[in-house]
């Protein structure tokens, strides 16, 4: 099971090009700043245009974001890089489903 996790994460990384540009999380330094709303605004027009390279920049600049959360879950047994794994993942899926069309943040 954990041999799958990783060989998925390195194929969303690759789908995703961001493969090389990987970086250990040790400090809030290491990941790309959050979105402004403004910035928020402008991806998800350019998103509801079919601009797909949206995607990747969206993705980035919510790492922090699970990188968060799964510090939150610390204690639980499993290690923090699986969970931020795990929620890149999520991350991911949830991008690549999002519909600007609802008005769902």
């Amino acid at each position: 099971m954990k041999i799958f996790l990783h060989l998925l994460v390195c194929r969303l990384l690759q789908v995703t090009e961001l493969v090389g540009t990987l970086y250990y999380v040790g400090s809030s330094e290491t990941l790309p700043p959050p979105l402004s709303n403004t910035e928020e605004y402008l991806l998800l027009d350019r998103l509801k245009q079919g601009d797909l390279e949206v995607k990747s920049t969206l993705i980035e600049r919510n790492l922090r974001l699970v990188v968060y959360i799964a510090r939150k879950f610390e204690n639980t047994g499993i290690g923090v890089e699986d969970l931020v794994s795990i929620g890149t993942i999520g991350l991911i899926k949830a991008v690549n489903t999002f519909d600007p069309g609802k008005k769902i943040k």
